[in-house]
């Protein structure tokens, strides 16, 4: 403002406040100072790819991508229009024209981290992993603290099996910003996958993954997975009031997670709580009718407790629902046997 106040016919000033305008959502002063910077400067490309961006962020494609051809057909050479083109482009699903622009973003200014990041993406959506990987590298590059861009290259990695580099680039991502909570969340679970799921049983990892799912509860206290995930550690374990602990404190923050009710289920029947495992074994099936496991597991409760046709009728729904489901042919046979 003191600038435009100083000098009231200055173009680029009214476009720099046009983006300040833009980022506090202020869409309406900034077009007008957008418009005020090209009276002023017809040939401000900035401008008109500012005004291309407010034209998107309102849904007028159409209008967004003629400032972006303005832009460019001033200065062919300007990587931010190009990138922007791209955008309008990827939003569309048109992958193969965003990626040409994207490409041509970073021909032109070769430390475009967003422009590499977008075409990492694209290449990722491609079933191009390893060009995505090399973009996601060259982001990280020109902008060494891109959380983002390490979160991704970890979600790659994943996806490739290379696992020691998922958790390390997830690690990477999480000192880079603390709040990216769904780092903490994938990284747990890729130390799960390894130490447990994988029954290599790593305590010092483990106890890590422990540390890092209290972390993301520290910022933010009701996240359901991490809690959920928490109850299945301690299941591992067989310390089953903690799990059970954690079990119940995801559904006092959610009732449409079905492996809690599920989880919870096995601890009851376990402890002899019929009634209970039952109640839960009704839960998964509200949250999922089809749910063909969940049908035998409550039809296998209701057989131990004497409820014989309404185990035949779970485990008859359960076929129906997956017919080649051996589990629940051989307990309806018996059941048939018992009654």
């Amino acid at each position: 403002m003191i600038a435009i106040e100083l000098r009231p016919n200055f173009a680029d000033a009214w476009s720099n406040l046009a983006s300040a305008y833009m980022r506090k959502g202020r869409f309406n002063e900034a077009a007008q100072c957008c418009r005020q910077a090209l009276q002023l400067n017809p040939l401000l490309v900035d401008a008109h790819s500012n005004l291309g961006n407010l034209m998107k962020a309102q849904g007028l494609v159409q209008e967004a991508y003629s400032c972006y051809l303005e832009a460019l057909r001033i200065q062919p050479t300007f990587a931010i229009a190009w990138s922007n083109l791209a955008g309008l482009f990827m939003d569309s699903g048109d992958l193969n024209r965003a990626l040409q622009y994207y490409k041509e973003a970073v021909k032109l200014k070769p430390t475009f981290p967003d422009a590499y990041l977008n075409l990492g993406n694209i290449y990722k959506a491609l079933g191009m992993p390893q060009e995505a990987i090399v973009c996601y590298q060259r982001a990280v590059q020109t902008r060494p603290n891109n959380a983002i861009a390490l979160g991704n290259l970890a979600s790659t990695y994943y996806e490739r099996g290379q696992l020691d580099l998922a958790i390390l680039h997830y690690k990477q991502a999480i000192a880079c910003d603390q709040r990216f909570l769904e780092a903490y969340n994938n990284l747990v679970g890729f130390l799960n996958f390894c130490q447990i799921g994988n029954a290599l049983k790593d305590v010092g990892r483990v106890d890590e993954a422990i540390q890092c799912y209290n972390q993301c509860l520290t910022l933010q206290p009701n996240h359901p997975q991490a809690l959920t995930n928490l109850g299945n550690i301690y299941m591992e374990w067989n310390m089953v009031a903690a799990a059970a602990s954690y079990y119940k404190a995801t559904l006092s923050v959610t009732t449409g997670l079905s492996a809690p009710f599920n989880n919870l289920a096995v601890i009851y029947k376990q402890q002899g709580n019929y009634v209970e495992a039952i109640s839960c074994y009704n839960e998964v099936l509200r949250i999922d009718p089809l749910a063909a496991d969940g049908l035998v597991n409550r039809g296998n409760t209701y057989k131990e407790i004497g409820r014989v046709t309404e185990a035949i009728q779970d485990y008859i729904r359960a076929i129906n629902i997956r017919p080649n489901m051996a589990e629940a042919h051989a307990n309806l046979a018996s059941a048939y046997k018992d009654r």
